[in-house]
């Protein structure tokens, strides 16, 4: 999902995690919305497995009203009761006699409503271009709001297929994560729409969308992919159908698999909270997420059209394919997700080096990573709450950063090799985190659960300060944790750091895993100048001695622009924390008037703009003062 404060931790995951004695295999839903009552009427039959004996079947549901409960087991038929309870967001499914272990057939009739929260099973208002109001009834179930549309496992390790029906007015598009199997008309201008059974998928990622929808004709992207959007909207449909395509393709070939689904809907939804959803088979976006004017749109514009789109797309393997198996792993689909999205985008359109703008993105993070009131990349989640909090931006751009980081150092084939070792170990399953690094670390044979369990469980980031060795012919480099405010603190993390150096025997590049607070780096050769965080992609701050400093700005030119902006924006930093006076900062920026890139630009702008919101009158120059 692209695109909410944290909410303090509830008492005890026990509160809000289901019981394990009953586990779903196989949903059958059939949907018969009102758009005009603002309501929906449900059947439900669903294949599950009884681990151990009960009479109790607990499992989550909100805002819904259960009419009738039943389970079968060959000619056996059980009644029972729907007990709710708001508060956990369950219901309880009382049986007179225990269900004994094996698979079972839970059937259920219920009702909801179709709500105005832009979460669960909602309806969209939006007006045409004559002014006419018209209403769609779509879903967004991230992180766990499934229960708001039918009774169900609401937890994504519980995984299941999903065969769904749905009931609509005859004029009106009905879709959802499979590809449309059958159609037929019904009594009361009403026809009945089936879709063909998802893969093994999570709650979260179920759709279902009823409203006056057009569809584009489909494209080839290794499955068909048309994009869906209300009437007049198509000549808007061009570039998301580009770099849909595009990048749909770019994914299959870079992770080794097929794209798991068997139609791929891209769909523009009027009232929508996020960027867009990666429902398997059928994505929402929000519409200026997916539509826009090729001709009038801004360059900005398009570019959040293909990272979007992009972002998705990555999705359908990365999160839908293999899941989570809670709420605490949220930041590795996101995370990861965001940096495919640009991969594919720098793949589509490399004048764009989205990379080099990417680092305004990663500067954003660290600006909020260096503050006290940080918090680790992945933290434990007891509560719905919880799970919502984690959409921010240390999950999607530190997240990102760091994982680019990672893929850096291992370097981009062997890092996909892990990726795709992950991928085919994992797919319809679910995952931890470290089973990650572990593919990665089979790949590399680097110890990368060791290195990254550093970034991802503690809070912060570290600032290298790296200084010449004694004899001249080395680096000094050493670490501890960034602060604005500096105070005492003795968090290490295990820093894989890149770096380019001028010798007079001429230049190499080296890697090195700073693990400990400090290590000298040798070096053939009398150090004329060195580059630390080489290539640009690095999670961490440098902090040059003045002499290094001193070296590597009169050698601009040999850095590329994403350098030139880390070199300007680390040493930004490094004064506004008080470990260099602004003198040297200064003296530094007056070597980069002859800067050519927007994104240096943004950060020398930056600084200097917080400098001219804090520098008196009496700070400044009587030269530029105006005689009266």
């Amino acid at each position: 999902m692209r695109d909410q404060d944290r909410a303090p931790l509830a008492d005890t995951a026990d509160d809000y995690r289901l019981p394990k004695n009953v586990t779903p295999r196989r949903y059958d839903i059939r949907l018969t919305p009102d758009l005009k009552a603002f309501t929906f009427q449900g059947e439900l039959n669903i294949a599950v497995v009884v681990n151990e004996a009960t009479d109790d079947v607990v499992l989550n549901a909100l805002e819904l009203e259960i009419e009738t409960v039943s389970a079968e087991r060959g000619r056996k038929s059980l009644a029972a009761k729907a007990e709710l309870e708001p508060a956990k967001e369950r219901a309880h499914l009382r049986f007179a006699e225990k269900l004994s272990p094996g698979e079972w057939l839970l059937k259920i009739a219920f009702r909801g409503i179709l709500n105005d929260k832009l979460h669960g099973f909602y309806r969209s208002r939006y007006q045409d271009a004559s002014g006419k109001t018209h209403l769609a009834a779509t879903t967004q179930f991230e992180s766990t709001d499934a229960r708001r549309a039918f009774p169900c496992w609401d937890e994504p390790e519980l995984k299941a297929s999903y065969k769904v029906t749905l009931v609509v007015d005859e004029q009106l598009t009905a879709i959802s994560n499979g590809g449309q199997e059958s159609e037929r008309k019904l009594a009361g201008a009403k026809k009945e729409v089936v879709f063909k059974e998802t893969i093994p998928m999570s709650t979260y990622l179920v759709a279902f969308i009823v409203g006056e929808f057009d569809a584009t004709a489909p494209v080839d992207a290794g499955t068909p992919l048309r994009i869906v959007h209300v009437p007049g909207k198509e000549s808007l449909t061009g570039w998301a159908r580009q770099v849909g395509a595009f990048s749909l393709k770019y994914f299959a070939d870079y992770y080794g698999l097929k794209y798991p689904g068997d139609k791929l809907d891209l769909i523009a939804i009027p009232d929508f909270a996020s960027g867009a959803m990666e429902n398997l088979g059928a994505i929402t976006f929000r519409e200026t997420a997916l539509l826009a004017d090729e001709k009038s749109a801004s360059r900005a514009e398009l570019e959040r059209i293909a990272d979007v789109v992009s972002h998705e797309n990555a999705h359908m393997w990365f999160g839908d394919l293999v899941t989570m198996r809670w709420w605490n792993g949220i930041w590795l689909n996101e995370a990861f997700a965001t940096f495919m999205e640009m991969l594919a985008v720098d793949a589509w359109k490399p004048e764009w080096r989205r990379w080099e703008s990417f680092s305004v993105s990663r500067a954003a993070a660290m600006s909020t990573d260096g503050l006290r009131s940080t918090r680790p990349i992945e933290y434990t989640v007891r509560s719905p709450e919880d799970c919502r909090a984690m959409f921010d931006i240390l999950t999607y751009e530190k997240g990102a950063a760091v994982l680019r980081m990672l893929e850096q150092f291992l370097g981009a084939s062997v890092f996909r090799d892990g990726i795709r070792l992950y991928l085919k170990k994992h797919q319809f399953k679910n995952t931890e985190t470290g089973d990650l690094w572990d593919a990665l670390e089979a790949a590399s044979r680097e110890p990368v659960r060791k290195m990254m369990d550093s970034w991802i469980f503690q809070p912060g980031f570290p600032m290298i300060e790296a200084a010449p060795a004694a004899d001249g012919r080395g680096l000094k480099l050493s670490q501890r944790r960034f602060f604005y405010l500096v105070e005492d603190n003795h968090q290490l993390w295990h820093v894989p750091v890149m770096v380019r150096v001028k010798t007079d025997q001429g230049g190499s590049t080296h890697k090195v895993i700073l693990a400990t607070g400090e290590t000298t780096l040798d070096i053939p050769g009398k150090l004329e100048w060195a580059l630390l965080n080489e290539g640009g992609h690095g999670f961490y701050r440098v902090h040059y001695a003045p002499a290094l400093l001193a070296a590597i700005t009169r050698n601009l030119g040999a850095l590329q622009p994403i350098e030139r902006f880390g070199l300007v924006s680390d040493t930004w930093a490094a004064t506004v924390a008080g470990l260099g006076p602004l003198s040297e900062f200064l003296k530094m920026a007056r070597l980069f008037t002859g800067e050519t890139d927007i994104n240096v630009w943004r950060a020398l702008i930056g600084a200097f703009a917080y400098l001219d919101m804090i520098a008196s009158d009496a700070d400044r120059p009587a030269a530029v003062r105006q005689p009266r």
